[in-house]
């Protein structure tokens, strides 16, 4: 119970204390604003400006799986690529000016973006682009009834989800935005966000996500959660918090093992098999600093495995040995695989529930006719009591004295 409570106390430590140092170095989620156009007639003094309606929108985004890891724990951490293209036509009469207002998804103090790039009518305006901290921008001038395509290109990095928000109150037209998501392929989608408006297409390594908008109003962002990695200290703590439990029934299976063969109990013998069954649990998580899990389980397993089977073995029969190897292999190997995958938790236990009550029956029928009070000697102690009392003498009768 103390390994199980440190295991939480590192765990949950390690999700949030840890996360916001994480998020600094790898950046945070990555939620990309939808740009935005403002524009007036060219040699207008007005001081305000129209807001332009973007004509289509055709997006590609790939999200390449790459956890990262601190200490026990993985965050889900992912490469991206966008590339946005978009028209805009002039809907004036006359000449325009025009500014085009591509947010960042990603604060300056958080995160990185490399390769950025604006091209206008797929050529790099140095010129009149302005790449600032928050947001790119360009600003020109767009002949009457002249149509004008912008593409923005970027790679960056994030964590547990990605977004494209929408500018609340503007209808969108012509929108096309495919994500590939490389790595993983159990994704959900947060509240308050749109799904995709297609099913899902597999792909070899992950999915292919599709949404196609057109004329539509909506208060819902798009975007999607990639899953999370399996964190081994939140599997450990589950692990060790369930050890007890499944540790009584060890020793349940270890005393019936030992009185069903004609064996008694000996306590020391007992507590030595107990303690080196504990001892899987601290080797287990040192293991796992240095080595994969499955590797780190495994070796693990067998040396307290071998452990246990070799000092039954000089105690008892080789039979013995291997019938208490097998109750640990099921109360120690089978539940810490079942701790180890939570999506098959619960199956993994009720098919071991089902098989043990198995075992049982087939245990009780080859013993019908043991009763439980003879099983823990009970019956031949109070046989001994009464044979005690018929072998000791009696008081004389004071009558046959008479």
């Amino acid at each position: 119970m103390m390994l199980a409570a440190r295991l939480e106390e590192r765990t949950y430590q390690a999700m949030n204390t840890q996360l916001s140092s994480v998020k600094q170095i790898w950046g945070d989620n990555l939620a990309q604003p939808m740009p935005s156009i403002r524009y007036k007639r060219f040699g207008s003094d007005v001081s305000s400006l129209s807001r332009g309606e973007i004509q289509t929108s055709d997006l590609t985004v790939i999200l390449k799986m790459d956890y990262r890891k601190k200490g026990l724990v993985y965050y889900t951490g992912y490469n991206a690529d966008f590339l946005g293209k978009y028209t805009f036509r002039n809907p004036e009469n006359e000449k325009i000016y025009l500014s085009f207002i591509f947010p960042y998804p990603t604060q300056q103090t958080r995160g990185m973006l490399q390769n950025v790039k604006l091209l206008v009518n797929g050529e790099e305006d140095l010129e009149n682009t302005e790449y600032q901290p928050n947001l790119a921008l360009w600003t020109g001038l767009l002949e009457p009834a002249a149509t004008l395509e912008i593409a923005v290109h970027y790679e960056g990095r994030g964590l547990d989800q990605f977004q494209y928000g929408f500018e609340p109150g503007k209808k969108i037209n012509n929108f096309l935005m495919k994500v590939e998501v490389q790595g993983a392929k159990n994704l959900d989608y947060a509240e308050a966000t749109m799904p995709p408006t297609a099913p899902p297409q597999e792909t070899s390594d992950g999915k292919l996500l599709l949404w196609k908008l057109d004329r539509t109003l909506t208060q819902f962002n798009i975007g999607v959660i990639l899953p999370d990695k399996l964190n081994i200290e939140k599997q450990l703590a589950v692990m060790t918090y369930r050890a007890p439990a499944f540790f009584l029934l060890f020793l349940a299976s270890l005393s019936a093992i030992l009185l069903l063969a004609g064996h008694r109990l000996n306590f020391v013998q007992i507590a030595i098999i107990s303690v080196t069954y504990f001892l899987f649990y601290p080797l287990f998580v040192y293991l796992l600093v240095y080595i994969e899990v499955i590797l780190a389980l495994a070796i693990s397993f067998t040396i307290i495995g071998l452990l246990i089977f070799n000092y039954v073995r000089m105690l008892y029969r080789i039979k013995i040995a291997l019938a208490i190897a097998m109750a640990y292999t099921f109360y120690l190997g089978v539940t810490s695989i079942a701790a180890l995958l939570p999506t098959y938790t619960g199956l993994i236990l009720t098919i071991e529930g089902v098989v043990l009550m198995g075992i049982i029956m087939q245990i009780l029928s080859r013993y019908k006719d043991l009763k439980f009070s003879e099983l823990l000697g009970w019956s031949s102690a109070a046989q001994s009591n009464g044979v005690a009392n018929n072998l000791s003498p009696q008081p004389d009768d004071p009558n046959e004295s008479k």
